[in-house]
Parts: structure tokens; sequence; C-alpha cells
């Protein structure tokens, strides 16, 4: 692949830690906290800014439809954005209110949106996981406009209590702090990642574990699932992307287990994953400065671009009307403040 012509690439204000693709928009989050909403074919200047979060963006995820998107501050702060309104729909801190009835706080360090926005999901400090509904009728009453007499848009609901919906805990049982946390696209099944290696799935509906993985030495930073469902991508300080099969699962969590291949070629943490929509190719962006293609049926890396910082987000192109075809586009973002383009060699 190769990268867009650098005047598509315009410097932020401070690094981009988190990066989504919602629908016909890109959607970054910034260490300045600051959610920036982009149109891919003209990266001159964001959309829109929306107020800044507290502390720095750490997580960033979007619904299948595009339409909503989800970032998590440093601080526990989550926020539901409306991208096609460009506005926040929804806020919530994590660390000032009990998950559920009877259960502690636990604030957001990492924060996940389901497919279809029926519920989220965050973890943090401890080895518990959260899941929470999204009351989606007062989205509906957020998104509620007034016009005036000529039709036009006059003024808009304020934020709403959408994301304090009721809640469950899972307890993974495993490690001291969460630090990823994604849905499967089929919304069954939310993996998240922890400090000592460690993944563990839960199932989604009946709120318990289902498959625990310990493939790695070290700290389990990024996630990403293949579109079917069927496969779970993990990335860790250990500078490896274990490939499991979440058909077979793991009870036991004995190291090793449930992994189907171990893919080898950063020099560093591996910061940022994700899978194409036709499956083939997985992406991913390291510490080393790297943004690496993977073909997922060889195993191996068939592509590696070496950038000026970090890469703390990777997100493909979603599918849309004028879009390119699957798999041949994809966005980065990181510490050197902005957003990249590349596209594959003759796509149109």
């Amino acid at each position: 692949m190769s990268c867009l012509s650098a005047h598509n690439l315009l410097l932020q204000k401070d690094a981009l830690w988190a990066l989504t693709w919602a629908g016909d928009r890109l959607v970054s989050g910034g260490a300045d906290g600051i959610v920036r909403l982009h149109d891919p074919a003209d990266l001159a200047l964001p959309l829109n800014e929306l107020p800044a979060l507290p502390l720095a963006v750490g997580s960033l995820t979007s619904t299948r439809d595009g339409k909503w998107a989800l970032a998590a501050s440093l601080d526990g702060t989550a926020a539901l954005v409306n991208v096609g309104r460009g506005r926040l729909s929804s806020k919530v801190e994590t660390g000032r209110e009990g998950v559920a009835p009877g259960e502690s706080e636990l604030a957001a360090y990492a924060a996940a949106i389901h497919p279809t926005a029926a519920c989220w999901a965050w973890t943090g400090r401890g080895s518990k996981l959260a899941i929470r509904s999204i009351d989606t009728a007062a989205l509906e009453a957020a998104d509620a406009e007034t016009q005036d007499e000529d039709g036009e848009q006059a003024t808009q609901a304020g934020p709403s209590n959408a994301l304090s919906g009721s809640g469950s805990v899972v307890d993974t049982v495993k490690g001291k702090f969460g630090m990823a946390v994604e849905f499967s696209p089929d919304g069954t099944q939310v993996a998240v990642g922890l400090e000592t290696g460690h993944v563990v799935v839960a199932d989604v509906e009946t709120k318990s574990v289902v498959a625990t993985y310990s493939a790695h030495a070290m700290t389990v930073r990024s996630l990403a699932w293949s579109p079917d469902s069927q496969w779970l991508y993990t990335g860790a300080d250990d500078a490896r992307i274990v490939l499991h099969d979440v058909r077979a699962g793991s009870t036991s969590g004995a190291k090793g287990e449930g992994a189907v291949a171990i893919m080898q070629g950063h020099n560093g943490w591996v910061l940022s994953m994700a899978a194409s929509p036709d499956g083939r190719l997985l992406g991913s962006g390291g510490a080393d400065s790297t943004v690496k293609l993977w073909d997922v049926g060889q195993r191996s890396c068939v592509s590696t671009n070496n950038l000026d910082a970090e890469v703390w987000g990777f997100a493909w192109q979603a599918e849309y009307e004028g879009s390119l075809a699957p798999g041949k586009q994809f966005a980065v973002a990181g510490d050197d403040k902005k957003v990249s383009l590349f596209r594959a060699a003759g796509a149109v």
C-alpha cells in the first residue's frame, strides 16, 4: 500500500491516541482530551472538535452503522458521540457512580460500544469488566431537535444519561488492571486484555466468562476480532500478535492454550490492531513507529511502513456509498499528531 499525498495530512494540537472509522467519517481521540471528526476525503481541517474530556482519550470505538462513537478519557469519563450530527449525546463519570445497585464504582481506563449500541463495556483498575445497557429512549430524547418557524434547526437537547443504564460486573479473576476491551462484531462476546498478559472473553448475554487465554508474557494493550467473530487477535508489550480461535475456547487459561498462531515482527509494544472488512488482512501499529499488514491465511507480514512516531490508532475504511472496496484503504494516528491515510496501489 502507498501513503496518500502529504497535503491531506495536518498536524493536530497534540498526539492522537485513538482512532475509529465510523461510516463515512474518521473519529480521532487526542491526548488533549478532544474528540475530532474528520472527512477522509479532506483531512485539511477537522469537521468538528467536541468539548475536551478531562484527560487524554485512551480508547475509541464505533457502532456497526457508524452512527455512534464511544470515547473514554483516562480519568474514567466516558462520552457517547453522535457522529452524524457531530455532537456529544451522553457522558458519565464512571469513577463516581456504582456500576449497578450494590456494586462499587469502576473507573474506566478503556471502553467499547456494542456493534448495535445495545450496551457498552469498560474495564480499569482491578480484575473486573463492567457491562451496562444503553438507554435508547434517552438517546432519542437527546437527539430531539426543535425547529423555528422556517423549519430550520433551532435547539438541541443537552447530553443525556443514556450511558447510566442498568449494569453488571464480570470478575475475570485475572490481573489487577484491564487495559483494553473490544466487542465481537456479532455482539455476542466481549474481550478484555489485562496487564498480566491474560485475555478474558465473556458472554454478553449471560455475563459469564467463556474463555481465558494466557499466550502473552506481558501487558495486552490491543484487541481485534475477525469480521465473522471467530478469531480474536491480541497484541501485547512482548511485541507479539497472537491469533486465538474462540470457537475452541479455553477454560483453564494454561499458557499457550487456545493460541492458533503467533505473528512476530514488531520491535516494541503492539499498540493498535484492526482486521480488514474482508478478513484477509490484519493491520497493526506499534511503539516501534511501524505500521504492518499481515496476511491472516499465511500468518505472515506482507507490508511494513515506517512512520515518525508511535502508532496508537489503526482503522480500516468502513463500507459506505462511494467508498473503496473492502480492505483497500485504512487510516492510522499516533504521536506524530496527525491522521494518515494508506491506500492499496491502483485502488480507485
